[in-house]
C-alpha cells in the first residue's frame, strides 16, 4: 500500500476517516509575522533613502553598500509580507495543500538577492582599494551609527520568525546590521587615523557574511522544495521511538519532511497485531513522535506484517 502525505498549512482540512492525524494549526503566529514584517518594511524604506543621501555625500562604499543593501531589504521585506498574506490563504479544491510554499520561495528568492549584492560591494571593494577615494568621516560615522540603531530596532521586531520566510527576511537585516558596524567601525577609523582603505577592506567581511547567509538560504530553502529530511533529525530515533510502543511489531513507508511554518510532519504505515488496540495505540504514537518533534503525523495502520519492507521491533524480530 502506498505511503500518504498531508502538508497541511494553517488552515482547516477535511480528512477521509481512515487516516489519523495529529497537528497544530499556528494562525496567532502567522499574524503576529505579518505586523513585524510591515513595521520592518515602513522603517527600513524610510532609513534607507536617509542612508544613501549620506553615503552619497560622504563617498563612503561602506555607507553606500549598507544603503544598497537596505533598499535589497525594502524589496525582501515586501515580498516577505506578501508570501506570508500569500500563504495564509485557505487551502481549496485547485490547491490542496494550501499556499504555505510560497514563504518558502521567497525565502528562496531572498537568498539569492543576497549572493547577488555580496558579489556587488566586492566589485565595488575591490574598485576602491586600487583608487581610494577621500571619504568625510565625520558624516559617515553619524549615518552609520543611526542605521545601526534602526537595524536593532527591526532586528528586535523580527526576532523569534520561525518560519523560513521571516527567517530569510531576518538575514536581510542582520547583512545590514553587520553593514552598520562595519561603516561606524570605518568611520572612527577615518576620523582617527585618516586611512581610507579601510572604508572597502571592512566591506569584504560584510560581504563574505552576506554569503554565508545567503548559501544557507538557498541550501534550506531547496531542502524543503525537494522535501528533504531535515539534516538536524534523526530519522533512527524517530524509528526507534515508534517501535517501542507496546503493540507495534514493525513500521514502513516512513517520510519526514518540514512543512514551510517550520515544523516536522511525518507519514507512516504501522503494523500491529490486534486492530482493535489502535485507538489507545495512536495516542502512544503521537506522544512518541511529538518527543522527536514531530509535531504533525499521518499514521495509517496495517494488520500483522502487512506491507514491504517492513522494519521490525526487536521484540518481533527474527
Amino acid at each position: 500500500m502506498a505511503a500518504h502525505r498531508h502538508d497541511h498549512q494553517a488552515h482547516d482540512d477535511h480528512h477521509p476517516d481512515d487516516h489519523h492525524h495529529s497537528h497544530t494549526h499556528s494562525r496567532e503566529h502567522c499574524h503576529h509575522g505579518h505586523g513585524s514584517l510591515n513595521a520592518a518594511l515602513i522603517l527600513t524604506s524610510l532609513f534607507a533613502v536617509l542612508e544613501a543621501a549620506g553615503g552619497w555625500i560622504s563617498g563612503s562604499l561602506a555607507l553606500l553598500a549598507d544603503a544598497v543593501h537596505m533598499f535589497s531589504d525594502v524589496a525582501a521585506l515586501a515580498l516577505a509580507a506578501v508570501a506570508q498574506r500569500i500563504a495564509s490563504r485557505p487551502a481549496h479544491a485547485g490547491m490542496t495543500y494550501g499556499y504555505g510554499r510560497a514563504r518558502v520561495l521567497a525565502a528562496q528568492v531572498n537568498g539569492l538577492a543576497l549572493l547577488f549584492l555580496a558579489g556587488w560591494i566586492g566589485w565595488e571593494a575591490v574598485g576602491r582599494l586600487q583608487a581610494p577615494p577621500a571619504v568625510h568621516g565625520s558624516l559617515m560615522l553619524a549615518v552609520a551609527v543611526a542605521g545601526l540603531l534602526v537595524n536593532l530596532v527591526i532586528l528586535r521586531w523580527l526576532h523569534g520568525g520561525h518560519d523560513i520566510n521571516t527567517r530569510a527576511a531576518y538575514w536581510h537585516v542582520v547583512g545590514d546590521l553587520l553593514g552598520s558596524v562595519a561603516a561606524v567601525a570605518a568611520g572612527l577609523i577615518i576620523v582617527w587615523t585618516g586611512w581610507m582603505p579601510i572604508d572597502p577592506l571592512l566591506s569584504f567581511i560584510v560581504a563574505m557574511i552576506l554569503v554565508w547567509g545567503g548559501w544557507r538560504l538557498v541550501r534550506d530553502t531547496t531542502l524543503q522544495l525537494m522535501e528533504g529530511t531535515p539534516p538536524d533529525a534523526d530519522m533512527q530515533q524517530i524509528r526507534n521511538a515508534m517501535l517501542g510502543v507496546q503493540g507495534v511489531t514493525g513500521v514502513h513507508h516512513v517520510h519526514l519532511w518540514m512543512l514551510p511554518d517550520g515544523r516536522l510532519a511525518l507519514s507512516a504505515h504501522v503494523s500491529i497485531h490486534q486492530m482493535q488496540h489502535w485507538p489507545e495505540m495512536l495516542v502512544r504514537l503521537l506522544a512518541s513522535l511529538e518527543s522527536c518533534g514531530v509535531t504533525h503525523a499521518t499514521l495509517q495502520p496495517e494488520n500483522g506484517d502487512a506491507g514491504c519492507a517492513v522494519e521490525k521491533s526487536p521484540a518481533h524480530a527474527g
